[in-house]
């Protein structure tokens, strides 16, 4: 056998070899896709029974990178059900929790990050508006639960709720929490019946008011 004829065997082989590993990655991708659209599926199940379990809406994925995530464009998609769940967790219509306890401003500081993230980003609109409109729900919390600083934190609520109907003119939830804070703030004092709201599925505090069940109007 030659040297040219050994060199081309050689060619032959190495490429071959790399058809192999690439069908090879290419059918972990799939399977990591297929555990993904699972872990949406029976994340949203598991929200509605028990919010506070954590992992959910997580997949165990060989690809790394969160692969599949990316193909499947679903990262926006996650991100919004974390955020709804940060909110929820974040216990804003619980009236028996402190504002002054430490693990209540953890949580609801956490659920701002994200929202303001999920703004910020460059994802779907209606996404957006939703993150918009719960960064408008967790101010009016504030408004009703805090004292100082009550003209900026309503002026910062109506502005949330203004650039979730911009971004979403038929987010309806933000045009009813737009009306209702208006109407509930003249002279800069909320009634008392103004306060938390939660975006728990079934009830969100107000006809209107939260962001209903992950995986549902996305």
């Amino acid at each position: 056998m030659t040297r040219r004829e050994l060199v081309e065997r050689s060619a032959l082989g190495g490429a071959a070899l790399v058809c192999l590993l690439l069908a090879a990655a290419l059918a972990l991708l799939a399977l990591d896709a297929s555990r993904t659209r699972d872990a949406l599926a029976s994340g949203d199940v598991r929200y509605r029974v028990t919010p506070e379990t954590p992992g959910l809406w997580s997949a165990r994925t060989l690809v790394p990178f969160e692969a599949a995530t990316t193909l499947l464009g679903s990262e926006d998609d996650v991100e919004l059900r974390r955020a709804i769940r940060a909110v929820r967790l974040a216990r804003l219509d619980d009236t028996s929790v402190s504002v002054s306890d430490p693990q209540v401003a953890i949580l609801r500081n956490a659920a701002q990050a994200r929202l303001d993230a999920l703004v910020s980003g460059d994802g779907d609109a209606q996404e957006q508006s939703r993150a918009a409109n719960l960064l408008g729900v967790l101010g009016l919390a504030r408004v009703v639960t805090e004292t100082q600083d009550r003209v900026a934190l309503l002026s910062a609520t109506v502005a949330n709720f203004q650039l979730a109907i911009a971004l979403d003119p038929d987010n309806d939830d933000a045009k009813y929490n737009l009306e209702l804070v208006l109407q509930r703030s003249r002279g800069i004092e909320l009634a008392e019946g103004a306060g938390g709201q939660n975006p728990s599925p079934g009830g969100t505090g107000s006809s209107g008011a939260g962001a209903g069940d992950p995986g549902s109007g996305y």
